[in-house]
């Protein structure tokens, strides 16, 4: 078992990733309905990392390398792996509704959870390190 300063610091770094990526979704979507969709919304609603990918899955972008056409819904159904780390927010919101719980229930279920919370944002972040510039 966690001691109480390794679990909360845990706790608290898995709250802190898992709302700094809520934020970014919403602002990505934000994007995506203004249709103002380009490579970098894309990639990281997608989880499809290379820009060539991209055009194949999603055709080519317009003049202004925006993909105007483009719906949440559809980028939604060409979504691959890292897109679920990267932008499913309810696997966020999960991880940080996950911290309240492991801190006033103290069991090894919970404790187990909160690693896999961990694991999951990770994931997340390693995932956002191949995204394009």
């Amino acid at each position: 078992m966690l001691s109480a300063v390794s679990l909360i610091a845990i706790a608290l770094a898995v709250f802190l990733s898992a709302l700094i990526r809520l934020l970014q979704i919403m602002q990505l979507r934000q994007r995506v309905h203004a249709g103002l969709t380009g490579v970098r919304e894309l990639a990281e609603l997608s989880g499809i990392t290379e820009p060539k990918d991209l055009q194949d899955v999603f055709g080519p972008p317009g003049l202004d390398r925006v993909w105007s056409h483009i719906t949440l819904k559809f980028i939604e159904q060409k979504r691959r792996m890292p897109g679920y780390f990267l932008s499913d927010h309810r696997l966020h919101w999960a991880c940080l509704a996950l911290m309240p719980l492991c801190l006033v229930i103290q069991h090894w279920s919970t404790e187990l959870l909160l690693m896999i919370a961990l694991l999951i944002q990770a994931g997340a972040w390693l995932s956002a390190t191949r995204l394009p510039k």
